[in-house]
């Protein structure tokens, strides 16, 4: 089975019968649609319009919900602005299996109804230009590990340091939820059964090409923490999808999105993983995607998209894989059918939808022995515009699906090497945003919200890069940086200084806690080496006068002191003016790495209790007078 086969059956499949024409009434009709007829509830005539509708076999349905009771936010959600729901007012699905550019024209002559518009089929935003070889024969006994593959787990600037958030409480997505909005998905993977519920809303698309699309999209953010496969980027988070498609046939992109976000709370996640044909070109019988871009340039999307944003739902989108110029001014220009109060979304000066926009960028070169550029430079296929806000991995990503990686007549054991396109590249971006929000939430700090997530993406991570042809101009954002947006927000893994109230009476101050949760640089062997050269030169300055004192008179308080933040107290027992030296003091803390508290560095504690009998033998070697104090106090 071939990628390029696949997406192909995609297009042939649904280019005419799939499209959506949307009906903007005007707001006095009052119009209120039912299967039987349309009806005014303030008495403007409907008969035309009714006439029209049942001689093109047709059907006419509120696209958000009903008209007399639009989406209301449930407890503990944002509320929508009355702007947003205003939007929503008077947009209509029509179904019909007749000729829907006809009756597209016909409904635009109605005298209640303000605009009409046929959409284009919305497809997945993925690459199939990288045959694959054919799927076949039986998978392995057991799956292997296929962790290491995927590069965009590791450090920056080559990947997004999932692996760094992950040592954070809350890092893997704790608490979030998430849906991702397309065709079709494989929920019984054996690498999507943890955190997944599911389906709710919409119905699969029966067509590979969507089943393998949307099950690789979630295990790159859902994908289980496991002994085999792949691990999603945020793991724990909770994984549902909604289909655009409906049993009927038909479908629409904007009712998912809507479904979506009254399925979720404030600082929850959809995902869109859809583009459309734009303006650029006639699509009729074109067969790549040139000139597909991001589905919020249609108005119901558009509209869709700022109700989600204005409950506090995080919105991303791809930004599609039409090679496109997002600034360019043909996007300025209205298109025929399109409400008269429609700007351009892609033009900053206009308002904007609010989602964060994803676009694709290169894996370093030589991942899984192929060269797309330089690392983090546009790949040539991405939209770019100042619009775009950051990128992804847009070739190689490891994930569930499509086989390539690893086969067999069981789809539920597929992996593949090759995902592609701002579909690859969006994913990573939702799994960046879930840490954060996981990471926040078990701080117990203010969430993000969409304004704030989209901050937080273009003033931190690893720059685009220059590559041949595509300079960095050319706007696709930075790759996402856990490490740095993190420490940004002010929930990383930093070193924080605390002075302790005065216990010493005159009130001096002779104590400063050091709290560390700071990362590591130097081998384990070389901390524990140099340890004794620490405690020795910390030793010189201790007076033995001022430590007999302090054991005599003030063990008792000494002991009262507890521990700030969960990280055990490490005080050399009497030092003298101690917080002037707390400079040479956070230094040695780095080296003093036997007494970090296991919780803060459990990939630490293993090798360092080993070693346990040596770090003893040299603290007595050094014959200088420490407590410890451990969680209790003691």
């Amino acid at each position: 089975m071939a990628k390029a086969k696949t997406a192909a059956r995609t297009r042939s499949s649904s280019q005419a019968d799939l499209r959506e024409l949307i009906v903007v009434m005007h707001s006095d009709a009052g119009i209120i649609a039912t299967p039987e007829a349309v009806i005014s509830r303030t008495g403007k005539k409907v008969s035309t319009l009714n006439n029209l509708l049942k001689a093109h076999g047709a059907t006419m349905t509120p696209l958000f919900g009903s008209e007399t009771r639009m989406p209301v936010s449930r407890k503990g959600q944002l509320a929508p602005s009355s702007a947003s729901v205003a939007e929503m007012v008077g947009y209509y699905s029509v179904e019909t299996s007749g000729n829907k550019d006809a009756l597209c024209k016909s409904l635009q002559a109605d005298p209640t109804v303000a605009t009409a518009y046929v959409k284009p089929i919305a497809e997945p935003p993925y690459m199939h230009d990288q045959e694959l070889p054919p799927v076949g024969g039986e998978a392995p006994p057991a799956t292997p590990d296929f962790t290491s593959r995927q590069i965009y787990l590791d450090a920056a600037p080559a990947g997004i340091d999932a692996r760094y958030a992950w040592t954070l409480p809350g890092g893997k997505g704790n608490g979030v939820r998430i849906i991702d909005i397309e065709g079709a998905w494989r929920f019984s993977h054996e690498d999507l059964i943890a955190n997944q519920g599911g389906m709710i809303g919409g119905t699969a698309s029966s067509d590979i090409g969507w089943r393998n699309h949307g099950t690789a999209v979630i295990g790159e953010f859902g994908g289980d923490e496991n002994s085999f496969g792949i691990t999603g980027i945020c793991p724990a988070a909770n994984v549902r999808a909604i289909s655009i498609f409906n049993a009927q046939g038909g479908g629409s992109s904007a009712n998912a999105i809507r479904q979506a976000a009254d399925a979720l709370s404030a600082g929850d996640i959809i995902l869109i993983e859809l583009h459309r044909p734009g303006p650029r070109f006639n699509f009729a019988g074109r067969t790549d995607q040139r000139g597909y871009i991001a589905i919020e340039w249609w108005p119901d999307d558009f509209a869709a998209i700022r109700y989600a944003v204005s409950r506090g739902v995080i919105v991303v989108e791809a930004a599609g894989n039409g090679a496109e110029n997002l600034d360019d001014n043909l996007y300025n220009t209205r298109p025929s059918g399109f409400p008269n109060s429609w700007t351009n979304p892609f033009n900053m000066a206009n308002p904007q939808s609010g989602a964060v926009i994803v676009g694709a960028g290169a894996p370093p070169p030589g991942t899984h022995g192929r060269n797309h550029g330089t690392d983090r430079s546009r790949l040539d296929f991405s939209n770019f515009a100042a619009r775009v806000d950051v990128q992804g991995w847009g070739r190689e990503v490891t994930t569930c699906a499509y086989g390539d990686l690893q086969g067999g007549n069981n789809e539920d054991l597929w992996y593949t090497d090759t995902f592609s396109g701002t579909s690859s590249a969006s994913p990573i971006v939702v799994g960046a945003i879930g840490c954060m929000q996981g990471r926040l939430r078990a701080r117990n700090k203010p969430l993000l919200t969409p304004d704030t997530a989209r901050n937080i993406l273009r003033n931190t991570g690893s720059v685009q890069q220059d590559t041949t042809g595509r300079p960095a101009t050319q706007r696709i954002g930075n790759r996402p940086d856990l490490r740095q947006a993190m420490t940004q927000l002010g929930v990383g893994g930093k070193t924080a200084v605390k002075d302790v109230k005065d216990i010493r009476e005159g009130g001096n101050k002779n104590i400063v806690d050091v709290i560390k949760d700071k990362e590591l640089q130097k081998d384990q062997k070389d901390m524990l080496k140099d340890r004794k050269e620490v405690i020795k030169e910390v030793q010189k300055e201790v007076k033995e006068k001022d430590v007999k004192e302090f054991k005599e008179k003030e063990r008792k308080e000494f002991k009262e002191i507890r521990e700030f933040g969960g990280i055990d107290v490490i005080r050399p027992t009497g030092a003298p003016d101690l917080e002037g030296r707390l400079q040479n003091l956070e230094q040695a803390v780095n080296m003093l790495s036997h007494f970090i508290s296991g919780e803060l560095r459990p990939d630490l504690q293993g090798a360092l209790f080993q070693q346990g009998e040596e770090a003893e033998k040299n603290a007595a070697d050094s014959k200088t007078e420490y407590d410890y104090l451990d969680p209790t106090g003691h």
